[in-house]
């Protein structure tokens, strides 16, 4: 695998970091329809877009937490080039107060170490390391916890399409608390990890592709001028001096700034004529706000995507509309064809929401403590809670002789996957039960969807496995035979030339329990794994030597998926 790498530093926002991009042009937003809408209705309006964009792929891009010594927030964004080569740009910041500094010169400067680390599926690992400092900074300045140092990677040329990305960065010029740490010469580390995937082509067959976007801060917008090569070109690449990996606006800014690249479908747009709308979606991840747009390009991008070349969006929202809290900013094609993006971002309007989120420190504490402990962790102060999530971790590494903790690592890649696919947190902890045993349990060994189950007895067959390790796979309609006799409705395993499946007293009880229920017809999954998982910690789904199982079952018809059962919980037969 060919790989170029190059490193880079912003100290404070200041100039000197450049990517290669495609023409950028401005899009006009012209407000054609904004509404708020009141809570009862943003359900409502949230499932019409979905079946507006059903048509179009989108995916889920949101900023990771580092965790460690300090806090730190990072991004990771595919980039296409033109050539159709794939570039991936991770970057980082950290508040200024949370480095170490040292007098040099005309002032304090902080060095600091990063390093990425590509795993893909296949192949070996990408890793590349950087050293990098600040620019000297007045003593005001090296104190602030609202200004930030922005740095990162780029990964030129990446030929995989998925793997594990490692991210940490390591303060140069401070170690770890601790007479051993000081002797081992551990430095302060923030660290991160995540799966990451990318789509084969920067393009799709049909419609336009919105690739990922970088979040900006205090960009001077209403003064570019996209026919100015310098400000998006190798040699200039003025967009990087304002990257904003954390995503958070409010009291450090106003205005969501954001670019998003577009990409012209594989086939050409067919009418010269053809206008291209794109929908804007701004929801609250409580489901109580909602802000919809729609924008148009202008004449430039539209030239741009009409000849083939990729053009790119610069929006901005005006932050002021929005009260505090987590959002999604969603951007799909209004045609219902392409490729669509969806982007976590938070608003903040208090000093002391700066640090590290409540809602996932909550529903980290939540996961990993019990009993008394965790009634000891809700009733902590923030920095108390820090101070415990670090014990545990620590007590919890398998190797404290090295400074990277593999647990924790994996703990993070964990949690951002169920963030990105599982439906995210809240401060109980996952909001989707599959998300709560993919971080105590880690991804399954086998798993067994049902989007829409074709026969009446795929539920109850997948019921039955959970108990019944050695039930077999009846794969076909024909295989499971037909519906029992009245006479044999006591026993609904009984088959007519079908595979015969065993007796379970316990699948049998919950079978009949919801035998009349539309959730008899919904979606389902069934997951297996040959043991006990990868557990980090004990947990109450740990304990299973044999193979565990869960059963979850999409009670309501919305997306949401409940554990319907497990032999973990309620034992084998």
């Amino acid at each position: 695998m060919r790989v170029r790498s190059r490193g880079i530093g912003i100290a404070n926002r200041n100039k000197g970091f450049s990517m290669p991009f495609a023409s950028v042009y401005l899009f006009n937003s012209q407000n054609r329809r904004p509404h708020t809408w009141v809570p009862s209705f943003v359900g409502m309006w949230v499932l019409l877009l979905i079946a507006l964009w059903s048509q179009a792929s989108w995916a889920m891009v949101s900023s990771l937490d580092g965790k460690g010594n300090f806090p730190a927030k990072y991004d990771v964004i595919n980039r296409w080039q033109a050539d159709g080569t794939l570039d991936i740009l991770v970057i980082a910041e950290i508040p200024n107060a949370d480095l170490t500094y040292q007098e040099e010169g005309r002032g304090l400067v902080g060095r600091f170490r990063m390093e990425v680390a590509l795993q893909p599926l296949e192949g070996e690992p990408i890793i590349i390391k950087r050293n990098m400092r600040t620019a000297a900074l007045a003593k005001s300045e090296a104190s602030s916890r609202t200004l930030n140092q922005v740095f990162g990677i780029v990964l030129h040329d990446v030929q995989a399409r998925e793997g594990k990305l490692r991210l940490h960065v390591y303060d140069a010029k401070s170690y770890q608390e601790g007479i051993w740490n000081q002797y081992k010469r551990r430095l302060r580390r923030s660290e991160a990890s995540t799966y990451w995937y990318a789509e084969n082509s920067a393009n799709t067959d049909e419609g336009i592709a919105l690739g990922d976007p970088l979040f900006l801060f205090l960009a001077p917008l209403t003064l570019w001028e996209p026919s100015v090569q310098a400000h998006h070109t190798s040699d200039g690449g003025r967009l990087h001096d304002y990257m904003h990996p954390s995503r958070r606006y409010g009291i450090e800014q106003d205005k969501l700034q954001a670019f998003i690249p577009v990409w012209p479908p594989k086939n050409g747009i067919r009418s010269e004529n053809a206008e291209q709308l794109i929908a804007v979606q701004v929801t609250n991840m409580e489901m109580d706000f909602a802000l919809n747009d729609t924008i148009s390009m202008d004449q430039l991008g539209r030239r741009a995507l009409h000849s083939g070349r990729a053009a790119g969006l610069f929006y901005e929202l005006d932050i002021n509309l929005l009260p505090a809290g987590a959002y999604r900013l969603t951007f799909a094609p209004l045609s219902g064809q392409g490729r669509a993006i969806s982007s976590g971002f938070d608003v903040v309007w208090r000093l002391d929401r700066l640090g590290r989120h409540h809602q996932l420190q909550m529903a980290e504490g939540s996961i990993i403590f019990q009993g008394r402990e965790l009634t000891q962790f809700r009733a902590a102060s923030h920095s108390e809670k820090e101070v415990m999530l670090d014990r545990f971790w620590e007590e919890h590494n398998p190797d404290p002789e090295n400074p990277v903790n593999t647990a924790f690592l994996e703990f993070q890649s964990r949690m951002a996957y169920v963030h990105q696919f599982l439906g995210g947190f809240d401060e109980t902890g996952p909001v989707d039960d599959r998300g709560l045993v993919m971080v105590m349990l880690g991804p399954p060994d086998e798993m067994q969807r049902e989007a829409m189950p074709m026969n009446s007895n795929e539920q109850d067959d997948a019921q039955i496995k959970v108990f019944e390790r050695f039930a077999p796979d009846r794969e076909s309609v024909w295989s499971k035979g037909s519906d029992p006799s009245p006479a044999d409705s006591n026993d609904p395993y009984k088959t007519s030339s079908g595979i015969p499946m065993p007796y379970s007293q316990r699948a049998a009880g919950q079978i009949q329990g919801r035998s009349n229920s539309a959730a008899h017809n919904f979606s389902f999954e069934l997951w297996k794994y040959d043991r006990n998982g990868r557990p980090l910690f004990d947990n109450q789904f740990s304990q299973s030597t044999m193979g565990a199982r869960f059963l979850f079952l999409d009670r309501t018809g919305s997306g949401d998926y409940f554990l319907e059962s497990s032999n973990t919980v309620q034992g084998e037969e």
